[in-house]
């Protein structure tokens, strides 16, 4: 099986650092053509393009608000007229910001929903009438486990998340007749540059899990990679959960 991703357009949202960033390394070694997409971390936006050309992929950098549909838009307009298509979106753009329900203030649950629910629609609206008219594309949604499993002092959070699982099945129903495939995925604790340090999240993930999580990212880009390329086709509407819990 040759799995490549050669003269792929992939637009990865919120991509500077952490998963975003791993993703986009992995997208580069398999020759894509990367759009690194970031809108407060510029110096990690620079070094990430430096790395991603080393590893042999060429990528465009775009500053952009993905919860505002006129950034959106700009962005959209200066990836075709660059490379004259998409093939690729995902929607990796988040953030979490925890606290118990009770004491919650709404502008708290609010932001964390906008950026991880409203930046999904936003984005998968606007590109996929592009890929419409292309008659081709794929969308991957980076949803999480706890949109599954709901946890403690994160209902903004686990909210967002289930809200994308939903988002994804309807949005693939809506698509599939352009063969246009729209999947989600659920990684539980992934460790990144961003989280290496907090032991305590580590610790609760090796309790529930019977496999290392010391090197799952890998795990989850190159899975990424796979729904990515031509080796996967016909398969639209999933939801995969890319774990190993024990409950």
């Amino acid at each position: 099986m040759n799995i490549t991703l050669e003269n792929k357009v992939v637009l990865i949202t919120g991509s500077s650092r952490g998963i975003g960033a791993a993703i986009a390394k992995k997208c580069a070694i398999e020759k894509a053509k990367v759009i690194i997409n970031y809108y407060n971390n510029e110096e990690y936006a620079l070094k990430l393009s430096k790395i991603v050309e080393n590893l042999g992929g060429s990528n465009l950098i775009i500053r952009a608000d993905v919860t505002n549909p006129s950034d959106v838009l700009k962005m959209k307009r200066i990836i075709i007229e660059k490379y004259g298509k998409i093939d690729v979106v995902i929607n990796n753009a988040g953030s979490c910001s925890d606290n118990l329900c009770p004491v919650m203030p709404y502008n708290q649950w609010e932001s964390i929903v906008h950026l991880n629910l409203d930046s999904v629609f936003i984005v998968s609206k606007i590109f996929s009438k592009v890929m419409i008219k292309q008659k081709y594309g794929k969308i991957i949604n980076i949803s999480s486990l706890k949109g599954v499993t709901g946890s403690r002092g994160q209902t903004n959070y686990s909210a967002s998340k289930a809200g994308v699982i939903g988002f994804t099945k309807a949005l693939a129903k809506e698509l599939g007749e352009y063969n246009i495939s729209v999947n989600a995925v659920c990684p539980g604790f992934v460790q990144t540059d961003m989280n290496k340090e907090n032991e305590k999240k580590k610790k609760n993930a090796k309790e529930i899990s019977v496999m290392s999580v010391e090197n799952n990212l890998d795990d989850l880009t190159n899975f990424i990679v796979y729904i990515s390329s031509d080796c996967f086709r016909e398969i639209s509407g999933r939801v995969f959960h890319l774990d190993s819990r024990i409950n």
